[in-house]
């Protein structure tokens, strides 16, 4: 990622309060010197204290993520071999931890009425159910503190098992469902509900069952994944969840029925700068470079029939006749974009081809881009982070369903986003889809579907880790940009302009991906600050087993 200033992004936190207790709030004289045991005796700071736990929650736009797949470049120290204890993925979210389960243990005295603390403490039960998740997902198990810590207990506390986390972290989603309201209405809006408590079950109970945590392939935790994807898409239609019609719209037509969780965002208040990053320089202020799609990417989105890519046209040619998906996530070379034709090609200006501050794939990325917004306004977007929508908890179901033999949920589920996606119906309504796929070509088919429906979306790199594909995706391979010249530079563009083309490599080496272990390592300072925590194995002599 290019950042052309660096600044500052101020976080301010929300509270969704109505105007009678924003009174209450401001007549504190010092709301930052209010007294811990006062918190507990007031509905208001209560929710006050409540909405700060959610800026805690690391599902966010971290672009990071997608430079470690083959979304787009960069992914040191990831893709190029240099993990260590001391470069590792860093997530060690112990005080957010602290936090929550001091909320969990002051809530059944305080104030408030049963169903008011009822539904804090399903929100704390699920907000710590994803800081857990999101550890075990890098690292396996990780130490299990339920309760505040006092001054005289012992601090220095061992790792759990894997199999306790995740155990640990179902038992809290299976609190917050039955803790929890049936979808966030009204001053609560965005808030933890249970259709998201269900939903974030279905995704840990996916992990727990995928190659990663289950290499003995055992079936009942495919079962339970899929009762658990049932249960919730039953649910969640129930409540009016669904795809949205638009793939587009799913994020800037904030809060539609396909979202089921997501990370506020809102100007003035909390805001990002995604929106700049990702932007071509003409149209961004201090930053660019951020998502660039790769040319594996765009090569993978579906043609307008639901055949693959066609690899005898030319990449000018490949432009047309796609899905949806293609047009709603990747800008290309001649696109009208914020309405002016969008130029990539080599010396075609400040947004071309490898210039200083333009694309270094030939490509830009276009998904949940607020074009409404100005070049001076992208820096402090607004628009949400959707962290958990329909789309995903129904291929997840379909992807646990023909992992037990049964393809027939895994067709519906693709033709259902290939629909939306305006794919043709096609021979026999598949939608593209070769008929009678077995379960292995069904699983290689949901993976790459997966690829392009969530691209950019922080989902690709935790999948490829959970199939154990990481290494195999990636390892030893380079990922390309496209590079168009200008025949005629003396002649002006046109759209019938046929570029000379030239597929450039983004990475200066091949990639390596480290196969010593199939889970990052602890951050060296955590375990010299911790004897008891034990490395683990593959790392420096570590002897902690992550598949326990």
């Amino acid at each position: 990622m290019k950042k052309i200033k660096l600044g500052l992004l101020y976080i301010i936190p929300l509270i969704i309060i109505g105007v009678s207790s924003c009174k209450k709030v401001t007549n504190k004289e010092d709301l930052n010197n209010i007294q811990d045991n006062l918190v507990w005796k007031d509905t208001v700071l209560m929710t006050a204290f409540a909405n700060n736990l959610y800026l805690d929650v690391p599902y966010t736009w971290n672009l990071s993520l997608d430079t470690y797949t083959e979304e787009t470049n960069g992914g040191a120290p990831v893709t190029n071999g240099t993990v260590t204890p001391d470069n590792t993925l860093y997530y060690w979210p112990y005080t957010p931890i602290r936090n929550i389960n001091t909320m969990i243990q002051q809530l059944p005295t305080a104030a408030g009425s049963t169903g008011f603390k009822n539904r804090l403490t399903g929100e704390s039960k699920f907000l710590r159910a994803i800081q857990y998740f999101e550890m075990v997902r890098r690292y396996g198990g990780v130490p299990i503190i339920s309760v505040p810590q006092a001054l005289t207990d012992d601090i220095f506390v061992s790792r759990n098992k894997t199999s306790d986390c995740f155990t640990f972290i179902l038992k809290d989603l299976d609190d917050a469902i039955s803790l929890l309201p049936s979808v966030s209405t009204g001053a609560n809006i965005g808030r933890a509900s249970k259709e998201a408590a269900m939903a974030l079950k279905v995704r840990v109970l996916m992990d727990w069952a995928s190659p990663r945590f289950n290499p003995a392939n055992d079936k009942t935790r495919w079962q339970t994944a899929y009762d658990a994807g049932t249960a919730a898409l039953a649910q969640l239609n129930t409540s009016g969840y669904g795809l949205l019609d638009n793939y587009s719209s799913i994020w800037l037509n904030e809060m539609n029925k396909e979202v089921i969780f997501a990370i506020r965002f809102e100007n003035p208040g909390r805001t990002q700068s995604r929106d700049a990053t990702v932007r071509p320089i003409s149209i961004s202020v201090n930053y660019t470079g951020g998502s660039e799609p790769t040319q594996e990417l765009a090569d993978a989105y579906p043609m307008k029939d639901g055949a693959d890519v066609n690899t005898s046209l030319t990449y000018q040619q490949r432009f047309l006749n796609r899905d949806d998906r293609f047009y709603s996530t990747i800008v290309y070379n001649g696109e009208t974009y914020f309405g002016r034709t969008q130029y990539t090609y080599v010396n075609s200006g400040v947004d071309g081809y490898r210039a200083v501050s333009g694309t270094y794939t030939g490509y830009y990325c276009k998904k949940a881009v607020d074009t409404a917004l100005t070049a001076a306004q992208a820096g402090t977007s607004g628009v949400d982070f959707v962290a958990i929508r329909y789309a995903d908890i129904l291929m997840l179901t379909a992807e646990a369903a023909n992992e037990l033999g049964n393809t027939a949920p895994a067709y519906a589920a693709i033709e259902q986003l290939r629909a939306r996606a305006k794919i043709t119906p096609g021979p026999g309504n598949l939608y593209g889809l070769t008929p009678g796929m077995d379960q292995a070509t069904m699983r290689a088919r949901i993976q790459k579907e997966r690829l392009v429906e969530f691209a950019f979306e922080e989902i690709r790199f935790f999948d490829l880790l959970r199939w154990n594909l990481l290494a195999p995706t990636l390892n030893g391979k380079v990922r390309h940009g496209l590079k168009l010249i200008n025949p005629n530079p003396s002649q002006p563009v046109t759209p019938s302009t046929v570029f000379q083309e030239t597929l450039d490599p983004v990475d200066l080496q091949p990639l390596i991906i480290q196969t010593n272990s199939n889970f990052y390592p602890i951050q060296r300072p955590i375990i010299l600050n911790n004897s008891k925590i034990i490395q683990n194995l593959g790392w420096e002599n570590g002897t902690f087993d992550p598949l326990q």
